[in-house]
């Protein structure tokens, strides 16, 4: 079947016989306008491709063309197969982070390069395996071009960056920085001053701080009059939380600075502070920070880089998976991205 102007076209071609008995080696005749390693034409193979260039939808081109829906995807996954190639370029600032593929933690890898803002590498779950298959695929000499790579604070994608690539330095993201500070410092201590309250059945004062959550969160200088009045009040009761947003607000310089030296130095001051602070909560977060990921947080003050670009094309990721209504086959999940 060939579509020509919306209509089906069927060619009926003669079959020559052959005599078996006779010939030992039967030779396969070549049908030049046939698709390679398949049923269907070039013309029909091409008609299929570009219509899923555009609908992204194997259904929907499957009644189209008349075809089925397992031939529609196997004549396009062969031509996303020869479309599609590792190629480093001349990427030499890098993006790594996972993005969810399904729902039970099922994950992918992305690689981005943070230059050009092109997709560079996609892998197979989160793991350090697939990170080291990246850095074997880009080479001796891919990976000595590297020279900095954002990342959020997973420790075995650093060791993997370390072994591979020796002019590379880690740089660890503001973003994540940020919320883990969030998560585990100011979150925590609102909860637990929060059940405090409510173990001395002091149910306004439990409720007030139940419900501050995005307020003490929030960066001071992005919150309206009103909204900072209530803050500086809840901040007026309370010194940990005092304490945990006065370092909130420090800890953005660190990864302002404009060289090394300069967010070694605001960084050693935040932990210093932090440990003056007294709270558990402060006093654990800096503790961690400071023994592992140090270096990674110092080297934003040399690459003002952010995962902030790998964020975006992952809700771009969401997209495509909605459009295609999710994808049954990995390899054309990945190829798209």
């Amino acid at each position: 079947m060939i579509p020509f102007w919306g209509i089906r076209l069927f060619y009926l071609l003669p079959i020559e016989p052959l005599n078996v008995s006779s010939v030992i080696n039967i030779p396969l005749k070549k049908i030049e306008f046939l698709s390679e390693n398949s049923r269907f034409t070039t013309r029909v193979a091409d008609s299929v491709n570009e219509d899923l260039e555009r609908a992204r939808s194997i259904k929907d081109t499957a009644e189209r063309t008349g075809l089925s829906w397992s031939s529609c995807k196997r004549i396009h996954k062969r031509y996303l197969k020869k479309k599609i190639y590792f190629n480093l370029g001349q990427a030499s600032h890098i993006a790594i982070d996972e993005f969810s593929i399904k729902k039970g933690h099922k994950y992918a890898t992305v690689v981005v390069d943070l230059d050009t803002k092109r997709v560079i590498w996609v892998g197979k779950g989160n793991t350090v395996r697939e990170v080291n298959r990246f850095f074997k695929l880009c080479g001796t000499e891919g990976c000595k071009q590297i020279k900095a790579v954002a990342m959020d604070q997973n420790a075995g994608f650093a060791t993997c960056v370390n072994k591979y690539c020796p002019n590379a330095k880690v740089v660890y993201d503001l973003f994540h920085m940020v919320y883990n500070f969030g998560r585990l410092v100011i979150s925590a201590i609102r909860l637990r001053l929060a059940y405090e309250n409510k173990n001395k059945n002091d149910d306004n004062a439990y409720s007030l701080l139940k419900r501050s959550r995005f307020l003490l969160l929030t960066k001071n200088s992005n919150l309206s009059e009103e909204k900072r009045i209530k803050l500086n009040d809840i901040l007026s009761f309370y010194h940990d939380l005092y304490a945990a947003n006065e370092l909130k607000e420090l800890l953005l310089e660190v990864f302002h600075a404009h060289s090394k030296e300069e967010s070694e130095s605001l960084w050693d001051e935040w932990v210093r502070l932090a440990l003056q602070s007294k709270v558990q909560e402060i006093t654990k977060f800096a503790k961690v920070q400071n023994r592992r990921y140090r270096d990674g947080i110092t080297n934003s003050g040399i690459y003002r880089i952010r995962t902030s670009v790998l964020e975006g094309i992952n809700n771009k990721i969401k997209v495509l998976k909605r459009l295609a209504y999710g994808f049954r086959d990995a390899f054309r999940g990945n190829a798209y991205v």
